[in-house]
């Protein structure tokens, strides 16, 4: 496969990329790209990237660019174009890959995160809430009404589509944009916790996966935010390819380098710097409880 690397610097905005360190192995490899879309800062990604690149790239025998961009529909429109062989897409925006393709674009693995502050036990799921900042005053969902609010991109779905489709019940049955003041997209999880933390923003939906890494990394403290609610659980983020593009033996190298993961020391040292507690094989069907929330929030525009 020939490098798409100027072509994705273009679509993407790519930022980094690492390939195989020897022409003979070039030689023997096949290449994929692989795109993630960048919900947090970008040094602290790729440090969870570079060693995971370099364990997959050896154990699948594939040589592999890494490239990440902060759009999510861009992702999309890469797998469709050609110019991106696997990609790392939240549930909300794999569904609507999954549409767009007819079918072809499905997942491989999934993550399965540890138990943290917000979840007690592994799950491959996480949570979005609506926070606020810890002595804001703003302790109630009334309390913020009239208020400035952050999503995070129309593509997310903790950060945008699950607010959309399970909050009218909770404001009247109102769109966000009605309730709130004034409502804005902060380009990513970390920048609305941030936004919100600094007084930009009064309010935010967001991952409290992100926020977790945020929490952990040292930058907040759970107690920095107040948590008017909590979402159900929602499928995390999956490892997807398309098949139709895709040889079925090259899938099948990929989703065991990844769900193999943890059966050795280098794998686990892999998922232990990246913050995953393992992968597991994932199929198309795993989403069918959000596309019927999705499909809710449809019929209730309709009505409107």
């Amino acid at each position: 496969m020939k490098k798409r690397i100027f072509g994705l610097a273009l679509l993407l905005g790519a930022t980094m990329s690492f390939g195989t360190s020897t022409a003979a192995m070039a030689a023997e490899k096949q290449e994929l790209t692989l795109a993630v879309i960048r919900t947090e800062e970008m040094s602290t990604l790729a440090k969870r990237w570079e060693m995971a690149i370099e364990y997959l790239s050896k154990t699948a025998n594939v040589s592999i660019n890494f490239y990440t961009t902060t759009s999510y529909a861009s992702v999309v429109e890469a797998m469709l174009s050609g110019f991106v062989d696997v990609a790392s897409l939240g549930p909300k925006i794999y569904i609507v890959a999954h549409e767009k393709s007819d079918g072809a674009i499905v997942p491989i693995v999934s993550y399965t995160l540890p138990a943290d502050m917000y979840n007690d036990k592994p799950c491959g799921c996480y949570l979005g809430a609506l926070v606020t900042k810890s002595g804001s005053g703003m302790k109630t969902l009334e309390s913020t009404k009239g208020k400035v609010l952050a999503l995070v991109d129309p593509g997310s779905t903790s950060g945008n589509a699950l607010p959309r489709a399970l909050f009218a019940e909770k404001i009247d049955g109102k769109e966000l944009e009605e309730y709130w003041g004034r409502v804005f997209y902060s380009g990513s999880h970390t920048a609305s916790a941030r936004a919100v933390q600094a007084g930009k923003a009064d309010a935010a939906f967001l991952s409290l996966g992100t926020l977790r890494r945020v929490i952990i990394s040292g930058e907040m403290k759970k107690e920095d935010f107040n948590y008017l609610w909590i979402s159900p659980e929602i499928p995390i983020d999956v490892i997807s390819v398309d098949k139709n593009r895709m040889k079925p033996e090259l899938v099948k190298r990929l989703r065991d380098a990844f769900t193999n993961m943890g059966n050795t020391e280098e794998g686990r040292a892999v998922m232990a710097a990246a913050g995953w507690t393992e992968f597991r094989s994932a199929e198309d069907s795993r989403f069918d409880p959000l596309r019927k929330i999705l499909e809710l929030k449809k019929k209730l525009k309709k009505k409107k």
